[in-house]
């Protein structure tokens, strides 16, 4: 029988929480896309594309922490680009929105940091 480390039990406890946290965070952004018209708390030039950064990179945050395989983790991921260019292509056919180059840059670029801190985490923990 094999024991798990300290670090292996803390991770488990928290990873279905936080998965779970990963699916509905997938279901806000994907609604919070495809509504006809959002209006945002904060408003500033180019607020929006901040917004889009967070957000996308809370998504690619969560799974790297969630998941315990950092393959699976880091695919997981980057998922969240493909899901951003989905969402944008479609905006163009929902009433009030528009397709934005600069938005999918703007995700891209919070996956990447999220990425990147996810794992800043993930080492600290060890």
């Amino acid at each position: 029988m094999q024991m798990k480390s300290d670090h292996e039990s803390k991770s488990d406890k928290w990873s279905r929480p936080i998965l779970i946290l990963w699916g509905v965070s997938i279901g806000a952004v994907v609604f919070l896309s495809l509504v006809p018209r959002v209006e945002l708390p904060v408003d500033f030039w180019n607020a929006d594309k901040l917004y889009h950064c967070a957000a996308y990179g809370w998504l690619a945050l969560l799974p790297v922490i969630g998941f315990a395989d950092r393959r699976t983790a880091l695919y997981a991921a980057l998922s969240a680009i493909l899901l951003g260019i989905l969402l944008e292509v479609g905006q163009y056919f929902v009433p009030g929105r528009m397709f934005s180059v600069p938005d999918i840059l703007a995700n891209m670029l919070g996956v990447i940091l999220g990425i990147f801190l996810g794992r800043f985490i993930r080492k600290r923990q060890e």
